[in-house]
């Protein structure tokens, strides 16, 4: 009895450990606020959109945002819920996954140190995710709830098999690759019984009871979300371009996160000690089928399953490490089980050995990029098309500036209709402006970008972008310290708000906008007015021009630009009837 406080104290003990660097390495990324937007346009009754009146699936984490919607509906603080849920859900993990180190310790009859938690507890990128605002822990944390039931839970079997499914379908709500792992589940599951020589109509029954959630749920919300959103996938998907494969990038993606955690990397040995330790002693069968090994064998096959066909196949992610955080605790769970597997009295040894290793992870960790800019001479937190996604913004992006310019902008653009370009880092900055319209640069939110070809890949997720001629058939009005799109220099213009000062590009010329934003601001808002131009250009250039071809590439620029948004025949008339004479001539 005393050794069960000492596990439950050590356990605590690594909780609290998780939860303080959890806490210390807070932070929020932007695409978070990509999909707050939907859910303050869904709380205010304009359905799951990111633009009011366009219907297009720009996340792929459904029940995350539904549950954030919640909150929203409440007007909570939603950015800070969706940190305070991260560790919470984090730390949900590590709880599962205490109770499941403990009852291996009961199967091998004796105490063992609760390695996983430690080993999750001090895992820099495990921490790091537990926040950043999306769905990482909270996807985690369902499948560790259903790797518990299924495995290590005491319900009736009818139940374990009802409540695996069901949590499953949660996790596959909230990440759409959870589809890949119930199909391998599907499979193992038959094929076990299939070895153990149960009878069909047993098989028949257990399976739909283990996908009775997934009918029940899942299949409905695939029928509504199809006939939303008009297609098998969300517009991500597309825009990421996941229907292709580009294992090259993929698999390096994974070897820059086993470069850090080189103690994970034993995940990949185990398997092969086995089969040969196994297969000299011929007892692989045995082992493979017993049903203590159940978890650990389960868990090795959907990990490889995991990381090749989904990780390594879409070609990982533009952000260190995201894409693993959830195989992250099963790596742990693996390690675990194997060395307790071994026939020594040293066991707890071994696990604290370690461990120890594990705590020198973080070191490499924090060195892997500022390593990788030393070998590569780029100067940048982006080493082959990856992103120490935290870093960047907590060190690079002035987080509370962006928030402070949203609000500001938000106070002057109310109950105007100003539509803007979000650039890559600018999410946050657009969701706290509230603008009317948000065209994003690289087609997460929109259908045309996303389902556009590319000739040559790239970063992943970055790969494709709007066209000056895409936005300007959008309408977009501005964009704000994003680049400049176009060199003319008609297009300058210049916020000045209380706290800071923002440059801004005009991408299509309203003058009823230009006007009312204008009258609100007064000198704070500098820009040259368009009308007073054409009329200095009228007067002063278009008598001289005597190149048709030049004088149709200006008008076509005007056009885009000026013309085609506003009512003014009499400017477009000195124009037509120049080119008119130009071409008789």
């Amino acid at each position: 009895m005393k050794r069960k406080y000492l596990f439950v104290l050590l356990s605590f003990a690594a909780m609290l450990i998780s939860g303080f660097f959890s806490y210390r390495l807070r932070w929020l990324g932007d695409d978070i606020f990509i999909g707050l937007r939907y859910v303050e346009n869904f709380c205010n009754g304009n359905g799951m959109v990111f633009n009011i009146g366009e219907k297009v699936e720009g996340y792929t984490d459904f029940l995350w945002l539904m549950f954030l919607s919640v909150f929203a509906c409440l007007k909570f603080n939603v950015p800070l819920i969706a940190e305070i849920a991260g560790v919470f859900f984090s730390l949900g993990t590590l709880v599962i996954f205490s109770v499941i180190g403990y009852k291996v310790s009961s199967e091998k009859k004796r105490v063992l140190f609760p390695f996983i938690t430690f080993a999750l507890a001090t895992n820099y990128d495990y921490n790091t995710w537990a926040t950043g605002g999306l769905e990482v822990a909270f996807f985690s944390f369902l499948l560790s709830v259903s790797f518990y039931i299924y495995f290590f839970s005491r319900l009736l079997p009818a139940f374990r098999l009802l409540f695996t499914g069901l949590f499953l379908c949660l996790a596959a709500l909230t990440r759409p690759d959870t589809l890949l792992i119930i199909a391998s589940a599907n499979l193992l599951f038959v094929f076990g019984m299939l070895s153990g020589k149960e009878k069909l109509q047993i098989i028949f029954k257990r399976v739909f009871q283990f996908n009775l959630a997934f009918i029940l749920i899942y299949i409905p919300y695939f029928i509504w979300r199809f006939n939303y959103y008009g297609f098998l996938f969300p517009n991500t998907y597309y825009d990421k371009l996941a229907d292709e494969t580009f294992f090259s990038k993929g698999f390096h993606y994974i070897y820059l996160y086993f470069k850090a955690h080189f103690t994970s990397l034993l995940i990949f040995f185990i398997p092969c000690y086995l089969f040969i330790h196994l297969l000299k002693r011929r007892e692989l069968k045995q082992f493979i089928f017993k049903k203590e090994n159940a978890a650990f064998i389960t868990c090795l096959f959907l990990l490889f399953i995991y990381l090749v066909f989904f990780v390594a196949k879409v070609g990982g992610d533009f952000m260190y490490a995201r894409f693993i955080i959830p195989c992250v605790p099963f790596i742990c769970f693996s390690i675990f089980y194997f060395i307790c597997s071994l026939n020594t009295k040293y066991v707890n040894v071994l696990l604290f050995s370690f461990l120890l290793l594990c705590f020198t992870e973080t070191y490499f960790r924090l060195r892997l990029f500022n390593q990788l800019k030393e070998e590569s001479g780029i100067n940048s937190l982006i080493i082959d098309d990856v992103a120490d996604e935290r870093y960047c913004y907590t060190t690079c992006v002035d987080v509370g500036r962006e928030r402070k310019r949203g609000e500001e902008f938000k106070k002057y653009f109310k109950d105007i209709k100003v539509r803007a370009l979000v650039g890559g880092t600018q999410a946050r900055f657009a969701y706290y402006v509230d603008f009317y319209y948000c065209q994003e640069y690289f087609g997460l939110t929109d259908t045309l970008i996303a389902h556009s070809k590319v000739t040559e890949r790239g970063r992943i997720g970055h790969e494709k972008g709007a066209t000056m001629e895409h936005l300007e058939n959008k309408n977009v009005h501005f964009s704000f310290d994003c680049g400049r799109l176009k060199s003319d220099f008609y297009r300058f213009a210049k916020f000045y708000l209380p706290s800071d000062s923002m440059d801004a590009e005009i991408i299509t010329y309203h003058t009823s906008i230009i006007n009312e934003i204008s009258s609100r601001l007064g000198n704070k808002f500098k820009y040259i007015s368009f009308p007073d131009y054409l009329d200095k250009y009228i007067n002063d250039t278009l008598p001289f021009i005597n190149s048709y071809q030049k004088l149709s590439k200006t008008y076509s620029d005007f056009y885009s630009y000026y013309f085609k948004n506003n009512d003014d025949k009499k400017r477009a008339t000195s124009f037509t009837l120049a080119l008119g004479k130009l071409k008789k001539d």
